[in-house]
């Protein structure tokens, strides 16, 4: 129905195709920005591996390997195969124990005695490294609280102190039981040699064990063969003295009964057994040809219990077990007959004449066949009278046979069962004999199939630590872990950094990058960047008070600061195309991301382009713009709000500028400074300085948890947002401006300061202007090489 359905919409013109979801591709720029900005992560992460490496190195004693191979199932001398008929071909399974019996600890503590490890320091004190002690004291400061939580063990009350005897040996066999642990048996390939390895910080040690391992292991074989092969002599040899008795008596005793009883016969039998064996051959005849022909009558009368009908509702009536050909053939007709009918029935119905006749002559076959089986039962039931009563005559004349000579029979049989007891246990001890005779041959050889190839030599160089190994894997290792951190990194850093965060993810426009520069002298953080000499913009205001700060956008009119604010105005110009008087509000998400800055530097640039500027410090709870411009005392936005006093009295400007300046002095914490800012005397205060200056710039309160800004929204035309470059959170930026469907009306657009210019590379793909912006540098100073 799937592929039907298909068929139609794609031949179906007025059915549109689903349109082609697009591939998801994996952007390499991306990655590779990724993997610059987080270079030093990887690069650290790097160096900490290889260190650790190299204390691992340092701290970790070398570790010596050495090896000797041991051959099973190897040929021996021909001679000495002809002697013993033990299979020296070894198999899966022999291999398998081979392995088990080199690492059992019968072995490991003929070792111990061979090099008397009990007693050697070097095996004893084995060095441990550093990385060990640590593991090792992780797990105690594990335990320790398991064990003060689990339940103590009952008390057990202390047997006698073990003697220096059941010292040393509890110290023997524990050695045995480490020794066994550490050996390493390993086969070689498919073949049946077996390379004994064993490693220590002692050269010598290492290839003094495998060396012992391999003796230990060949020795331990010669002593099990001879072990076994005088336990199994000492077995045989009691079993053929009592074989050799036993035979004896018998031989005895049938030699006794036959010369008690007179059992003499020619050809070893007598005639009474010929007869009786005779008959005993035509009784079996004759009792199989009753019971076939009883089978038989009764497979023929379960047939006819069944009735005629039985040959239709059941075609298959078994007449081929019979083996009767003309069964066969009439069973085959009234099969084929059967299937006709049934199949003109089903194609044109019961009352077909054809059909009709053709039932009856299914129905004539039936009774035909019927007949028949009626017919081979009574011969199968005459046959089965005939073979019965020769069954009986057989009987008799047998019981007669048997009661002549019974006697006689019986003794024979007797004769004959001891003679075969006595041929027994002779054939029985001759057998034994021979296998001793070989056994106790082979016991005087010390005859192994097991050699040693090759012995251990003094390992020269460490097998371990491998310094190039450590060394690679720590890299690749800390590879790995810097990548997995930078990989976190890079999941967990969700702040604004390029002009694409701003547009994807906040949906607003992005106004530029304002670089980061020190507050304090004033100095850009880009280093190539023109410092031309200061512009006198305009004179001073007579009777104005004059504030002398120096402003960073008119001591650097040729940088990308400078240039960033020029785009903020030309862009709040054109989106308030035909206004000459606006109103625009600077805010940020969170405190201390410069939006004062920002705000009196965009005065400042409105003001050098030839506009009249009121920059406004609207945030009573914490005024940092009047703060950082020194103005503490007198009277300022909150008097004028409140009509307490003329607002114009309250003005300053700013140097040369051409900024006026409404500070706001607030004494201590404000409260009701919502309440104030969407007072009725704001409103006015706004509408005033709307008719007198061109430009009207409000340094917000920031936009988190505090109304203040909020309030002041719906009095300004735009609203410019400051986040700071790798501080503001995306997911706080968006929702606050879903939160406010004012505030992202007449949200201007996002502009991220204090940017770290060369940082900011990382972030942007290679086709990005921001790759840029050390040459827009020298352009700008006008410095740069003309085409």
């Amino acid at each position: 129905m799937k592929q039907f359905g298909f068929r139609i919409a794609d031949s179906d013109p007025r059915i549109e195709p689903p349109a082609a979801v697009p591939a998801e591709t994996i952007d390499l720029s991306r990655l590779f920005s990724a993997a610059r900005r987080q270079r030093r992560v990887v690069m650290l992460s790097t160096a900490v591996s290889l260190c650790l490496g190299l204390v691992y190195l340092a701290t970790t004693p070398k570790i010596f390997v050495a090896g000797s191979t041991v051959l099973l199932a190897g040929k021996v001398s021909r001679s000495i195969e002809e002697v013993s008929s033990i299979d020296s071909s070894a198999s899966e399974n022999a291999l398998e124990s081979a392995q088990e019996v080199i690492r059992s600890q019968p072995v490991a503590l003929a070792v111990v005695d061979m090099l008397n490890l009990t007693e050697n320091e070097s095996f004893l004190n084995q060095p441990v490294s550093l990385l060990e002690t640590v593991v090792d004291g992780g797990k105690e400061i594990v335990r320790a609280p398991i064990r003060m939580i689990s339940p103590s063990p009952p008390s057990v009350e202390p047997g006698p102190p073990p003697t220096p005897e059941q010292i040393a040996e509890r110290k023997r066999q524990l050695i045995a039981t480490a020794l066994s642990r550490t050996i390493e048996v390993q086969r070689v390939g498919r073949s049946s040699v077996f390379a004994i390895g064993y490693a220590s910080h002692d050269p010598v040690l290492a290839s003094k064990v495998a060396n012992a391992y391999a003796e230990a292991y060949v020795s331990d074989l010669l002593n099990a063969n001879y072990d076994a092969t005088e336990r199994t002599t000492a077995w045989l040899r009691d079993r053929l003295e009592a074989l050799q008795a036993s035979a004896r008596e018998a031989a005895v005793e049938a030699e006794v009964f036959r010369s008690e009883n007179g059992l003499v016969s020619t050809r070893g039998a007598l005639i009474t057994e010929e007869n009786v064996s005779t008959l005993n051959e035509d009784l079996a005849v004759s009792v199989t040809e009753a019971a076939r022909a009883q089978a038989l009558m009764k497979t023929y009368e379960s047939i006819l219990n069944r009735g005629p009908e039985a040959f239709l509702s059941d075609r298959s009536s078994g007449f081929a077990l019979q083996g009767n050909e003309r069964l066969i053939e009439m069973q085959d007709q009234l099969s084929a007959l059967s299937a006709r009918l049934d199949r003109i029935e089903r194609d044109f119905g019961n009352d077909h004449p054809q059909a009709v006749r053709l039932r009856e002559q299914v129905s004539a076959q039936t009774n035909v066949l019927f007949g028949e089986v009626r017919r081979l039962h009574e011969e199968a039931r005459g046959s089965y009278n005939v073979a019965n009563a020769q069954v009986q005559a057989l009987r008799e004349s047998l019981g007669l046979a048997v009661d002549v000579n019974s006697e006689a029979g019986r003794k024979q049989v007797q004769l004959k069962s001891l003679e075969q007891r006595a041929e027994t246990l002779q054939t029985l001890y001759q057998t034994f004999l021979t296998r001793f005779q070989e056994i106790d041959q082979q016991k005087s050889f010390p005859i192994s199939n097991v050699r040693i190839l090759a012995k251990a030599d003094i390992p020269l160089t460490p097998a371990a630590p491998s310094t190039m190994r450590v060394l690679a894997a720590m890299i690749v290792l800390g590879l790995m872990a810097g990548a997995a951190i930078a990989a976190f990194r890079e999941w967990r850093d969700r702040f604004l950094r390029t002009g694409e965060d701003v547009q994807n993810d906040l949906g607003q426009r992005f106004l530029g990058y304002l670089p980061h520069f020190d507050a304090a002298n004033g100095a850009p953080q880009l280093s190539r960047q023109a410092r031309n000499a200061p512009l006198k913009l305009s004179e001073p205001v007579p009777g104005m008070p004059v504030v002398r700060k120096p402003i960073h956008a008119l001591q650097h009119p040729r940088s990308h600061y400078a240039e960033t604010l020029r785009n903020i105005r030309f862009s709040s110009e054109v989106s308030l195309a035909g206004k000459s008087q606006i109103v625009l509000g600077i805010t940020s998400i969170r405190p201390g991301e410069g939006k004062s800055s920002v705000a009196l530097n965009l005065a400042a640039v409105m003001a050098a382009s030839g506009n009249s500027v009121l920059l406004i410090d609207t945030d009573p709870r914490n005024p940092g713009l009047s703060r950082r411009l020194g103005l503490t005392r007198g009277v300022g936005l909150v008097e004028a709000a409140l009509g307490r006093a003329d607002w114009t009295k309250a003005l300053r400007v700013i140097g040369d500028s051409g900024v006026h300046l409404l500070p706001c002095v607030t004494p201590g914490m404000m409260t009701h400074s919502s309440e104030m800012l969407g007072s009725k005397g704001m409103r006015q205060l706004l509408a005033a300085a709307r008719a007198r200056y061109s430009h009207v710039i409000l340094d917000l309160a920031p936009l988190g948890p505090v109304v203040d800004a909020r309030v002041v929204v719906p009095l300004v035309d735009q609203i410019v947002m400051v986040a700071e470059w790798g501080k503001t959170p995306k997911a706080l930026v968006r929702e606050t401006l879903m939160n406010e469907p004012a505030l992202m009306e007449k949200t201007l657009g996002v502009v991220l300061n204090k940017v770290d210019m060369t940082t900011l590379r990382d972030y942007v793909s290679e086709t990005g202007g921001e790759h840029y912006y050390e040459e827009y540098g020298d352009y700008f100073s006008g410095r740069s090489n003309p085409a």
